[in-house]
């Protein structure tokens, strides 16, 4: 009796023990792991003091000993998880169901427990079995069987998931598996093999036994949070990185096969380009982004939800453990943004240090001119002329600099007319004629209305013909709007459209003033393109092609002449 006394005052003894160090590394330690394995310190506390109190006798014994060989398992293997950073599909009700199996053994334990001589302590059972219940007995007894070959099975597979964890993770101290093995082995253990052991040596014997090895899985427990640094590295973060690494990535990434086929997209790429995985995965590059010209190093305009967007392209071979390459790797940074911003401070350098210093000198010279007996009427009205256009390209910059703001529902059809309404007040001499279907599409709306006041004006500025016209029209397809601006003017130079078309301005190859760029600008606000083509039999055609994803036609063609 004495042993006896001293097994259940230490089993008692290393379920506060367990108790405490459960608490202790819940409050003390941050992450999933931390509380999972304080739950399975909670759920040997708990073990421990019931067999403390039952002391291995009795038929609430019984019940500790289903409850300890189910339990036990499960919070040991949700651990290994958490520790090891495996995410289970379905998060916590996959969870849940996972503990089905254990839970109908449980039922099924009490049942054989209480109404069948063959579990209980005594050579009868303490509650006799009513009749309508003694079939389902034997099924009881499957089900406890079963559900702890289902645990035997989640305990092997929870160790082999921390050897593994500790094995490739070089950070971590090797001897952290058998201890923290040992920390969810032992109570699984003894209450499997410690009933055949009192059977042999006795109760005393057999209840010490199980409270040593209690005591020692207390121990274990401090030493591996504590000496051994359970949680001083995060394992979890390496073994997880491989499976989220992709959607942590700002840039969208798409990785293909040799054959030019997806495997994977990351988060970004998916909204950027309005795709799912199912839609995408095994199918071709080109079902997702113009596969054109997606070299490393290149920059591309490509299509996406929100329009035309640029983006710097970086892509690396993909390669096996025998360096063969397998497939690549494409990461595409939207570069829309800062491109533009390049191209303003080059057009600006450019005109600050040529224009407007031509026209400084004009103004210069027209006042010395007058200063000098010049006729002051002639050099008055090109002073003011000058002056009018150093204005105008302040207004200009200022536009410039407005360019960007929110996507909403614009009607083309009403700013096409609004926009031409207010250039030919300016170009009375011009006629205006308007032929845009009634279309609303989803854009910036200013960005939209810069771009082709900018390309109207341009048309109708330059128009030198006898009977100068521009015609504004629009057609519209399942894949975008076609937004047309012909004239017949003497057309857009060559070297203007090199220079827009190109992206940049040089020395030797400059735009002649700010009307195409900030039409330009505006289109890339806008989410479009500008493309340039000769008009039959005279002219030019200056088209801002603007994605129809979110578009649709309200009704026919509305033509007006002005």
């Amino acid at each position: 009796m004495r042993l006896l006394t001293v097994g259940r005052l230490l089993a008692a003894g290393a379920g506060v023990a367990l108790a405490w160090l459960a608490y202790w590394t819940h409050s003390r330690r941050d992450g999933l792991a931390a509380t999972s394995y304080a739950v399975l310190l909670g759920s040997l506390a708990v073990t421990a003091l019931c067999a403390a109190v039952t002391a291995h006798t009795g038929v609430p014994y019984k019940l500790v000993w289903i409850g300890t060989s189910l339990t036990v398992p499960l919070t040991f293997a949700g651990f290994a998880f958490d520790y090891y950073g495996i995410t289970v599909p379905g998060g916590r009700s996959a969870r849940v169901v996972a503990t089905v199996p254990a839970v109908l053994g449980a039922v099924g334990g009490a049942v054989v427990v209480v109404f069948t001589p063959q579990m209980s302590p005594g050579v009868v059972a303490p509650v006799p079995a009513p009749a309508a219940l003694a079939p389902s007995t034997g099924l009881a007894g499957t089900l406890l069987d079963a559900g702890l070959y289902y645990t035997t099975a989640v305990m092997l597979l929870a160790i082999g998931l921390v050897v593994r964890t500790v094995r490739r993770y070089d950070r971590l101290d090797a001897g952290l598996v058998p201890v923290v093995s040992f920390v969810g082995v032992w109570p699984w253990l003894a209450n499997l093999f410690v009933p055949q052991v009192t059977a042999v040596a006795g109760l005393g014997v057999g209840v010490t036994v199980v409270a040593s090895g209690y005591a020692l899985s207390g121990l274990a427990a401090a030493a591996a949070v504590g000496p051994l640094g359970l949680f001083d590295a995060s394992p979890m973060a390496g073994n997880v990185a491989p499976e989220v690494v992709l959607d942590s990535v700002d840039d969208a990434v798409i990785v293909v096969d040799d054959d030019r086929r997806v495997l994977r997209l990351n988060a970004v790429a998916r909204e950027t380009f309005g795709v799912t995985d199912e839609e995408a995965t095994a199918g071709p590059l080109s079902a997702v982004v113009d596969d054109d010209g997606l070299d490393d190093g290149a920059t591309v305009e490509l299509d996406t939800v929100d329009g035309v967007r640029q983006f710097a392209v970086t892509r690396s071979v993909v390669r096996d453990r025998g360096d063969a390459a397998r497939g690549s790797v494409l990461v595409l940074r939207d570069v829309t943004g800062q491109r533009t911003r390049e191209q303003r401070l080059a057009v600006f350098n450019r005109t600050l240090r040529h224009d407007l210093r031509n026209d400084a000198s004009s103004i210069v010279a027209n006042a010395e001119l007058i200063g000098d007996g010049g006729d002051p009427e002639t050099c008055a009205d090109r002073i003011v002329d000058t002056t009018r256009e150093l204005v105008d390209a302040a207004e200009r910059a200022r536009e410039i600099d407005r360019i960007g703001g929110e996507q909403t529902s614009v009607a083309v059809d009403e700013l096409a007319e609004t926009v031409v309404s207010t250039v030919a007040d300016d170009h009375p001499a011009v006629s205006f004629t308007t032929a845009v279907p009634s279309v609303t599409v989803e854009t910036d709306r200013e960005a939209l209305a810069v771009a082709l006041r900018n390309v109207v004006e341009n048309a109708a500025e330059h128009n030198d013909a006898t009977e100068p016209f521009v015609v504004v029209s629009a057609e519209v397809t399942d894949e975008s709007l076609e937004l047309a601006v012909a004239d017949n003017g003497p057309g857009v130079p060559d070297h203007e459209r090199a220079v827009i078309d190109a992206g940049e301005e040089d020395q030797l190859r400059h735009s002649s003033g700010l009307g195409l760029w900030t039409a330009q600008w505006g289109a890339t606000a806008a989410g479009g393109r500008l493309r340039f083509a000769d008009n039959d039999p005279r002219g030019s055609v200056v088209t801002l092609s603007l994605s129809t994803g979110r578009n649709h036609t309200d009704g026919p063609s509305a033509e007006s002449t002005v």
